[in-house]
């Protein structure tokens, strides 16, 4: 890809994607990266989008189902996206010194005569009069419309992931759910699990910190996300669960009530974690 601007990465992505003639959804569908990231990344709003390390993980699924050549499609992704984040620092700099030198030029002058500063005095003591008495007629009649404005306010935008917690690269590739012909868990310990006559277990999951993490109940990924800190998720039924985490120190594991604690450090990717009947917890970290 030969691109220098998020927009036009975003329009050759998507026109590769109408090539094909794939739709947003189905391409959703089959590589678990949402509508609304997909439509981020087409319309070239990197803002919307977690840290890059992630989203460069969403590009390269995205490559590989359509065809594309991946690496070289997130290389270009890369690219772009470290010139747009250069710029992007630089405007908030421009922005920052442009409103100090605005309060700076608002000081008052320091040396003024002494009738000056009388004449001063006297304006302000008239101004915060008639401030007071606006103050208390507003307070009287306006606050049934200062409420409404403040409840219209939209929403705080989601705080982007820590460039701290981002996965490697190869490990934000592999967190795409595996194909349907690959799987997840021991043959041994899913006949172990499939002749037992329990009950389904329940996997409870507590996030201490942000962690993009894999999970499979019996064989099937039933979530692949980044779970945001104080999360706490419940997976039931399942007799054998697989973990990936890619913040291991960050969750907390529990088993029908029994704490296994931690899998891991903090920023420890820990991969295919097995907890079930024959197999009460195997990893590859």
């Amino acid at each position: 890809m030969a691109v220098e601007t998020p927009q036009q990465f975003g329009e050759e992505l998507r026109r590769e994607r109408e090539l094909r003639e794939v739709t947003r959804e189905q391409l959703a569908d089959v590589t678990k990266v949402s509508v609304r990231q997909i439509e981020a990344l087409e319309t070239g709003r990197f803002e919307q989008l977690p840290a890059r390390v992630f989203a460069r993980g969403f590009v390269l699924a995205l490559a590989r189902h359509l065809g594309l050549d991946a690496e070289r499609t997130a290389a270009a992704f890369n690219h772009v996206h470290e010139e747009w984040s250069v710029e992007r620092e630089k405007s908030a700099a421009s922005t920052l010194a442009s409103s100090s030198d605005r309060i700076r030029l608002s000081r008052p002058r320091k040396n003024v005569s002494i009738n000056t500063t009388a004449l001063g005095v006297g304006v302000a003591l008239v101004v915060a009069v008639l401030t007071g008495a606006a103050a208390l007629l507003k307070g009287r009649t306006g606050e049934p419309a200062e409420e409404a404005v403040r409840s219209a306010a939209p929403a705080e935008a989601a705080t982007p992931v820590p460039q701290a917690l981002g996965l490697p690269p190869e490990v934000a590739a592999a967190t795409v759910p595996l194909a349907a012909d690959r799987p997840l868990v021991d043959p041994a310990v899913a006949r172990s699990a499939g002749s037992s006559a329990e009950e389904g277990r329940t996997l409870t999951l507590t996030f201490s910190d942000d962690c993009w993490t894999e999970v499979s109940v019996d064989g099937r990924i039933v979530a692949a996300e980044l779970f945001r800190k104080g999360t706490r998720r419940q997976f039931e039924g399942g007799r054998t669960f697989v973990l990936t985490l890619g913040n291991a120190g960050g969750v907390t594991v529990d088993v029908d009530g029994a704490a296994l604690g931690a899998v891991g450090q903090p920023g420890q990717v820990v991969r295919n974690y097995v907890i079930g009947e024959g197999a009460d917890a195997s990893r590859d970290g």
